[in-house]
This record gives C-alpha cells, sequence and structure tokens, in this order.
C-alpha cells in the first residue's frame, strides 16, 4: 500500500477510508511519533490535522478528510501532545478554562524548518476530561506573490505609501498566505527601503530566509512579546515603521489604532473573518457603540485603500483554487459611500463592487465554465459574496444611486 492509498483496517470496524501514511501506531504516542506525523503531513500537502481525545487522528487534506491512525488516541496521549506543542504548562492552563493559540517548530536540517500554528481547546469527551488540538502546517517562507496569479489591476492595488489594506475569509481561506507574500515581495525588492513592523497571534510565515538588503522586519507575537493587537499598535507607532501587519481586525480598540495608524502615515494590512467587501465594512463599524459609528465609517473610509475577500474551491482535480472579490476605494467611491444614510451604506457598498470593483461570483464563474470546478461546488459557492446579479431585479446594477 503506498504511502497516500486508502484502505480499511481491520482494528476498528469504525475506520473505513483511513490514509496511511507508512508510520506505525505505536503502544502510546509521544512527542516523537507527532512530530513524524507533523512532518509526514507538510511533505504531503495536508492543510489541518485534528487531535482528539478518545478519537483518531484526523487530517485534511484537499477539502477531505481521513483518519490517520488505526486506534484511538486516550486523553492521556492528548495531553502529552499538548505538552509537546506547548510546554509543561498546557495542561493546568486547559483544565482552566482556557483554549491555546500557540506556533510549533521542527527543525529538519540547517536551512530546513518545518512550522505549523496550533490551537488547543478542552472539549467533551465520554468518562474523561476531553481536548481538541487543530495543527495547520504553515510553509516557513511565503509564496512568491508572482505564484498566486492574481489579476493585474488588484496586484497594483496592494500596496500604497499610506493607508489600509485587508485580506478577508474565513479561516483557511488563504488570506494569510497572500499577506505573507505580500509582505515578502515588499521585502525582496531592490529600492523598498522599508522598516516592517508585524503583530500576530500567533506567527505563522517567517521571513530569515528572504532575501533583502535595503528593507527591515520585526516580528512580535501577540501573548508573548505584547499582550493584545491594540497594544502592539501603539507600540509600533513609536518605532518609526513604515509598514505595519497586524494580524486581525478583532476588536473596536484594535480597529480605532490601525485606522489611526493609517491616517497618519503608515501602511496597515489586517485580516478579518468575513465573506464580502460590503460585510467587512459593516462589520468594522459595528464593532463599535451606536453612537460612535458614523464618526468612526467616516475615519475608516478615509484610511481604506483596498478590501480582497477570498474563499478557496475544490477542484475537479483534486485541489484546491481560489476566488476573489476586491474593491479598491478611490476618493470617488467613497465620496459616494458616506453620501448615503448609515441604512444604505452596505447596498451602495455592493453597488461599488458591481460596477468598480469585482465580485467574487465572476471568478467563479470563469472556474466552472473552464471545467474546473463541478456543479455541486459551483452551487455551493454561487451565493457567497457579492452577487454580479442584482437578486431582487434579476440585472446587473451598473450605476451608483442618485
Amino acid at each position: 500500500m503506498t504511502a497516500l492509498s486508502l484502505g480499511k483496517t481491520p482494528a476498528d470496524p469504525e475506520l473505513v477510508g483511513w490514509l496511511d501514511t507508512g508510520l506505525a501506531d505505536p503502544p502510546a504516542f509521544q512527542a516523537a511519533h507527532l512530530n513524524a506525523l507533523l512532518v509526514w503531513a507538510t511533505d504531503h500537502e495536508v492543510s489541518d490535522i485534528t487531535i482528539q481525545a478518545g478519537n483518531f487522528i484526523f487530517v485534511e487534506r484537499f477539502g477531505r478528510l481521513a483518519p490517520v491512525t488505526r486506534r484511538r488516541l486516550s486523553a492521556a496521549e492528548t495531553y502529552r501532545c499538548a505538552q509537546a506543542l506547548y510546554g509543561d504548562n498546557a495542561p493546568s492552563q486547559l483544565a482552566s478554562g482556557h483554549d491555546i493559540d500557540c506556533s510549533h517548530e521542527i527543525r529538519r536540517g540547517r536551512h530546513d524548518l518545518t512550522r505549523y500554528r496550533v490551537n488547543m481547546t478542552p472539549a467533551r469527551a465520554p468518562r474523561e476530561r476531553g481536548l481538541e488540538i487543530t495543527i495547520r502546517p504553515i510553509p516557513t517562507t511565503p509564496p512568491l506573490l508572482d505564484d498566486l496569479h492574481l489579476p493585474a489591476e488588484l496586484r497594483a492595488h496592494l500596496v500604497f505609501e499610506q493607508g489600509l489594506v485587508l485580506m478577508t475569509g474565513p479561516t483557511g481561506s488563504g488570506k494569510t498566505t497572500l499577506l505573507g507574500a505580500v509582505i515578502r515581495e515588499l521585502l525582496e525588492q531592490p529600492d523598498s527601503h522599508r522598516k516592517i513592523i508585524t503583530y500576530e497571534a500567533p506567527i505563522e510565515f517567517v521571513y530569515d530566509f528572504v532575501p533583502r538588503s535595503h528593507a527591515l522586519i520585526a516580528q512580535h507575537e501577540i501573548g508573548v512579546h505584547l499582550p493584545s493587537f491594540a497594544a502592539g499598535v501603539r507600540n509600533s507607532l513609536r518605532r518609526k515603521p513604515m509598514v505595519i501587519l497586524v494580524g486581525e481586525a478583532r476588536d473596536a480598540e484594535t480597529i480605532a489604532a490601525m485606522t489611526e495608524a493609517a491616517m497618519t502615515g503608515h501602511l496597515v494590512y489586517t485580516t478579518s473573518h468575513t465573506n464580502s467587501v460590503p460585510e467587512t465594512l459593516r462589520r468594522l463599524v459595528a464593532a463599535f457603540p451606536a453612537e460612535e459609528r458614523d464618526g468612526r465609517l467616516s475615519d475608516l473610509l478615509e484610511a481604506l485603500r483596498c478590501i480582497v475577500t477570498q474563499r478557496l474551491v475544490r477542484t475537479t482535480d483534486g485541489r484546491r483554487a481560489a476566488v476573489r472579490e476586491y474593491l479598491v476605494f478611490t476618493q470617488a467611491i467613497k465620496d459616494a459611500i458616506l453620501g448615503q444614510p448609515v441604512a444604505r451604506v452596505i447596498g451602495t457598498t455592493r453597488r461599488c463592487v458591481r460596477q468598480f470593483g469585482r465580485p467574487l461570483t465572476l471568478d467563479l464563474e470563469q472556474l466552472h465554465q473552464a471545467g474546473r470546478i463541478d456543479d455541486r461546488e459551483y452551487q455551493a459557492f454561487r451565493e457567497v459574496g457579492t452577487q454580479q446579479i442584482d437578486p431582487l431585479s434579476g440585472t446587473a446594477i451598473t450605476h451608483l444611486p442618485e
């Protein structure tokens, strides 16, 4: 049986379609066995590894789940994995009702490092204290921007002298990869002369092996080096950076700090878990009390330069492809949005995406027509993002409201 073949083990009649890694199941799962499995996952393009107390270890590869162990791990083995990934105090922190976000590294050689993003969360399990560990392999160095096949128009609007640029989408949509590729591009430009500061939770891509002669980067992990994203942004303003990367726009304090930084001469990148450009704008404004939203919307629009929303769809060859929606916020678009009552801001933004940006459904249509995604995948995503066609009138919107 090959290293990627599917089989059925007699050890457990429930275990059908397990993925053969070529690694033997040990009598007791220890740190060395976990590292071996993680290295295998990196080498075979696995996107997620899930370890649950009382269950088999599962991996996700190209959007499909499969078990990779022939027996269920006990709670004790799962907690030993937690200690290997985070440290001896992992069980006590989890027992106190807190989850853990961290990164994990395995050095395979002098210039070969594999990295992983880890979340550990207490969970229910029969008859014992449960735990789920989710591990996502991260390429050590982000890809080249050229390898992501961005439309020329979008690529030209990802770098500004100052302002706020957002990469959005659900977990696992590739937004961190896109952002990492942008930062790599800034570092490698021979005439860059940029000082870049990042605040991440946890640090994902690293840039140790990215050649650069006229650029600097300093990376910080929230919870390890600084207490919060908002504290990170305030810290950055005392260090004269040209570019600030904030891992996630997750609360009002962080959004306010990023907006101020973007309005005072800095280029700020961040991410948000949203599914469209209009939803992103709504989510950012909704983080503030109702009485502040008009003013916050005005500040956000002043700072905004571009919002990109991305999803990954499963292709007919068993892999995945990116579909994207974006809008570049020109002064005319900002004025059109601000000129509407608050209740109509989202609708106006949708019309701006249709007329001046690119709705996500256009990429989806192209993949479907080219036969790269099947009907099922097309139907699953055709209602995601901003629609090319107005769902009420059934026609394309080509003019902003008067």
